[in-house]
């Protein structure tokens, strides 16, 4: 597949379904994947201040820029990221939703030095996923029920993609390498969703979604 940009990029998606709900999940690479790796890796410090202020005793990497862990315009920091606009805009046709153009996007970027991980979460939205620029060994991990002893293990690797439900718990295990796990996360919302959001400022983030947010349409 050719894109606009001359980026040729080769991609298969399956559907899927984690209990009851669909799950779309599989690889997207682009020629330039290890060129945008390097550029997040270099400008790190544009989102993250203090990106290198991580201890042996102390992993949980957002702390240390909690402020600005999700307040900023990730797809207008790393344009080159809006490559994977069309794939996403895909997943909404083949999950049936109707409503999209009327959405909005969230994204940010997630720098994971050694022994990195996420605690186990949901988030706002309709829709939710991640595409993973550098894998070290990780795996995410889904709970489709919050009641249900089931729990579903992704592996991840370099170029890895996933679009599912927003309400989805999961949790992702530690970076295990030296080198820098580098992925970025979206979420899709209705506009209802993004003022519920701001209204309960979860993380003290009220007044801010509405600024670190686009009209999906005008991202496709």
């Amino acid at each position: 597949m050719d894109l606009a940009d001359n980026r040729t990029v080769e991609y298969h998606l399956d559907t899927k379904s984690i209990g009851d709900e669909i799950l779309i999940e599989g690889s997207i690479m682009p020629s330039d994947l290890r060129e945008i790796y390097q550029d997040i890796v270099q400008r790190r410090f544009e989102i993250y201040p203090h990106a290198d202020k991580t201890t042996e005793l102390d992993y949980n990497y957002p702390n240390f820029d909690w402020a600005s862990y999700h307040d900023y315009k990730c797809i207008d920091v790393f344009p080159q990221l809006k490559f994977l606009m069309p794939y996403i805009e895909e997943c909404l046709q083949t999950a049936g939703d109707k409503n999209y153009k009327d959405y909005y996007f969230k994204s940010w970027v997630n720098i994971w030095p050694k022994g990195q991980k996420i605690v186990a979460h949901n988030h706002y939205g309709v829709w939710h996923g991640y595409y993973v620029i550098k894998d070290t060994g990780t795996t995410t991990y889904y709970q489709p029920d919050h009641d249900a002893n089931e729990v579903v293990g992704l592996d991840n690797y370099d170029g890895h993609f996933t679009f599912m439900p927003a309400h989805l718990l999961h949790w992702a295990t530690p970076n295990p390498e030296d080198a820098m796990r580098i992925s970025t996360g979206y979420n899709i919302s209705t506009y209802d969703q993004i003022c519920t959001e701001d209204k309960q400022s979860m993380n003290k983030r009220g007044g801010k979604i509405f600024d670190v947010v686009t009209p999906l349409k005008d991202l496709l």
